[in-house]
């Protein structure tokens, strides 16, 4: 039997640059930004709240993953960096990042998470490993 995976799988907040997100119910939320200007920074910040009250920026991403929409290959490559919260995308081969974030890596009292880039980038938000499984229609809100 076919069942969809919005609700059960995942979870998706679009457009998400600079939007909080309550990682409450999932395990992880995977930021897939897109860069059209040039080399972009994304910011990952985390707050108690969806107002960013008390917002921090810790060093918690090691990795990401980028790839080109330039060249044909479309092969998702993985980079690492200094431990860090912000990351850069290079201009040609990373048009695309993926940036991981686990429910682990927020600060105590600080389950609220957003990415924000720099220009005209954009961001999407695909929360994954849910903890109830619900119809779409049937999520609770991770905006506010």
């Amino acid at each position: 039997m076919y069942s969809e995976g919005l609700g059960r799988l995942y979870n998706i907040i679009a457009p998400a640059t600079g939007v909080y997100i309550n990682m409450r119910d999932c395990a992880g939320i995977s930021f897939i930004g897109f860069e059209v200007d040039g080399a972009t920074q994304f910011q990952l910040t985390f707050a108690a709240d969806a107002a960013g009250t008390g917002a921090v920026t810790p060093n918690v991403i090691d990795h990401f993953y980028g790839r080109s929409n330039d060249q044909a290959s479309g092969v998702w490559i993985r980079s690492t960096m200094t431990l860090g919260s912000l990351v850069t995308a290079a201009d040609v081969t990373q048009d695309e990042v993926c940036i991981e974030v686990s429910a682990a890596m927020c600060p105590d009292g600080k389950p609220w998470v957003k990415l924000t880039g720099d220009g005209s980038s954009t961001v999407t938000a695909v929360l994954h490993d849910l903890a109830y499984n619900r119809a779409p229609q049937n999520l609770r809100s991770v905006i506010a």
